[in-house]
């Protein structure tokens, strides 16, 4: 488990460097401190992975190939540094945010609170 967040952190701070670049993505250079943020909470058990500037949690490493379930939670990088922590609601991708912030550690507690409020 270390390892795969060792990786995502990794690849979070490389992410950002990108993202800084001027004019090379809408994306806010704020992937690794979220990252960071939910490493240290419960979600940590969890295996981080991206998907279209979100951060998502799965119970196995290689969900893709029936190894594991992916959460219904999420956080979203939005413009202007925030994030958006969401609860996926249906297949179709419908979704119902739970908390827009600026804070990582704050999107972070809010992700891991829903994640143990759904059991």
């Amino acid at each position: 488990m270390s390892e795969a967040w060792d990786f995502q952190t990794q690849a979070a701070a490389e992410q950002d460097d990108l993202c800084r670049i001027p004019g090379r993505s809408w994306v806010p250079p704020i992937l690794q401190d979220l990252v960071l943020a939910a490493r240290n909470t419960s979600l940590g058990r969890y295996y981080p992975f991206t998907s279209h500037a979100s951060l998502r949690f799965s119970t196995g490493p290689q969900w893709w190939l029936g190894d594991g379930d992916i959460l219904a939670i999420a956080i979203a990088l939005v413009p202007e540094g925030r994030y958006l922590v969401y609860v996926q609601t249906s297949h179709d991708g419908s979704y119902s945010a739970e908390l827009e912030t600026t804070s990582a550690d704050e999107a972070a507690a809010k992700a891991e609170q829903l994640v143990s409020a759904a059991g």
